[in-house]
Formats: C-alpha cells, structure tokens, sequence
C-alpha cells in the first residue's frame, strides 16, 4: 500500500503542470491574499500584527509553494489553507526540535515557534484566501472548476 501512495506522490510531484498559469492572477492574489485575510480579522490585534511580521516569510516560502501549487492542484480555500498550514509546521517542527535538543541560540529558537505558531493559523488563512482569490483573477476560471 505504502508503495502504491509513494509512486502516486512521486507522479504528482515530477509530473507536469495541469493547469496553466496566469502571472497577472497570481502576483494579484499573491498580494492581496494577505491584505484582505488581515481586513477581515483587523479587530484582532493579533491580525494587524501578523501582516508586518508574517510579511516576508510569507513571500520567502509562500511564492514558491504557491507557484508550484497552482499549476497542480485547483485553486480552492480548503485545499490551499491546507498547504499553508503545512508550510508553517515544518519550520515550527524544525525549531521545537532545536529546543529540545538545545541546539543553536537559545534565545532564537522559542522566538522563531511563536511566530511560526502564529504563522500555522495566518499563513492557512492567507494560503486559503489566496486560493480563492487566484480561482477569482483567472481568465479561465470555469476551467480550473472541472
């Protein structure tokens, strides 16, 4: 069974593009994705924090994850809040286990899981709404819905 899940991952992942991509939907709801998910939640303060300080890890780790998910996998909320979710929990995993080997500064490691911790809910938020947003923008959104 174990065999059977590998080979279908490892043909999703070498496999080519099933959907084209259109640059001007995707730099849209790359940059509004963001900027909607944290007007929505603005009466957190929470929210209005997450947008200066999960900025840059956003476009570090997000761009290319977004990049390579549209052309595989149709753009949808649940689907793409999934995948940033799960963008999150790796470097969140990373530095909980430095924490507990105590590797590295100290002082980094419980830092850098609070605002991955964080990250783990906005960035499945902005991944999500960037999904939406991206099935929205493109020209050939019937399309993508088959």
């Amino acid at each position: 069974m174990t065999k059977a899940i590998d080979q279908t991952i490892t043909a999703a992942l070498a496999g080519p593009p099933r959907y084209a991509v259109d640059p001007i939907a995707f730099v849209g709801a790359l940059i509004l994705a963001p900027v909607v998910a944290t007007l929505l939640s603005f009466w957190t303060i929470i929210g209005l924090a997450a947008l200066l300080i999960g900025a840059i890890p956003y476009l570090l780790i997000g761009t290319p994850l977004l990049l390579w998910a549209v052309g595989r996998v149709p753009p949808c909320f649940g689907t793409y809040a999934t995948l940033g979710f799960c963008a999150n929990l790796v470097p969140f995993g990373v530095f909980a286990l430095m924490t507990m080997l105590d590797l590295g500064p100290r002082e980094m490691a419980p830092g850098m899981m609070f605002i991955f911790g964080f990250g783990m809910i906005f960035g499945a938020l902005w991944a999500g709404t960037f999904g939406w947003l991206y099935a929205r923008f493109h020209r050939n959104f019937r399309i993508l819905q088959t």
